[in-house]
């Protein structure tokens, strides 16, 4: 080998081993300068969480004082008196006293006070807020001929269906116990008062003052109103027959006789004018 070959050759390794010398440099520099950014990242993370932590807590608190303020506005409302406005006004009503009895009328209803022996208010055991039937026994004339006579017959019948009791005496408000019971048992009579509308105000007053009225309490689950017939022996016997198997052996009711008798030389019934109507069927007369 000639001078110019191991020349050439040392030149190589000398290239060969100044790139890997700046190879190892540069991957030196790359890692240092990735660590260097890497610290700086993390200190600037750090910093902007302890920037956000506080403006967290800052908002927290910022929606504390809001929540307190709510809750002050909501006490400064509740505390203050409830008005009643009317529909259409402007300008509010005064508050209305809440010992009251007006406090508790349905709106639409009007009250009215009937007085029933303690038996016929279900043995006293009714209380404001409880709903009613009303069963009249009344005495109906029997026919406009006997009115001025003053004869009338008994009809036993549910007049008012669901009819709220508003109170009972003076007492308004749903109160029980086993004393009150018993006094009202003793009292013989009690004042019911029934929220009813003006039209039932006025077939209840008239009711009442032509017949006896009797109480029924209702379900508070049922609101639903029933079609009842009039009772009667007929209706009487046919309920028991249907329910019970029994037959019953009641008065039938008379047959009603005519409002108008006929005058002299009329029938009751028209008699037929013209020939008779035949009807054939196939060439026959049926």
């Amino acid at each position: 080998m000639n001078i110019e070959n191991k020349k050439q050759i040392a030149t190589i390794l000398l290239a060969v081993g100044l790139g890997l010398v700046a190879t190892f440099l540069t991957g030196q520099y790359i890692q240092n300068n990735i660590a260097q950014q890497t610290k700086v990242l993390a200190k600037e993370y750090t910093q902007q969480s302890a920037s956000l932590q506080k403006e967290l807590e800052l908002t927290k608190k910022d929606i504390g004082a809001l929540g307190q303020k709510y809750e002050a506005l909501v006490k400064q409302v509740q505390s203050q008196p409830k008005v009643v406005v009317a529909e259409g006004a402007a300008k509010a009503q005064p508050p209305v006293d809440q010992n009251v009895f007006s406090v508790v009328m349905p709106p639409g209803k009007r009250a009215l006070t009937i007085r029933v022996d303690t038996l016929s208010a279900v043995g006293g055991l009714i209380n404001p807020g409880d709903f009613v039937d009303i069963i009249a026994t009344l005495k109906v004339p029997e026919d406009k001929k006997i009115v001025e006579q003053g004869k009338t017959k008994d009809v036993v019948t549910v007049l008012f269906q669901d009819l709220q009791v508003l109170a009972i005496g003076t007492l308004f408000k749903p109160v029980g116990g086993a004393d009150l019971y018993e006094n009202r048992q003793k009292a013989g009579a009690l004042n019911v008062t029934l929220a009813v509308t003006p039209e039932e105000a006025g077939l209840l007053t008239f009711a009442g003052a032509n017949g006896k009225l009797q109480l029924s309490l209702r379900s508070p689950a049922e609101q639903e109103r029933q079609l009842l017939q009039v009772a009667s022996w007929e209706a009487l016997s046919n309920y028991v027959l249907d329910k019970q198997g029994t037959e019953l052996l009641a008065p039938q009711s008379p047959e009603k006789p005519s409002l108008e008798e006929p005058a002299e030389g009329q029938t009751t019934e028209e008699e037929p004018s013209g020939p008779p109507i035949q009807i054939f069927r196939g060439g026959k007369e049926l």
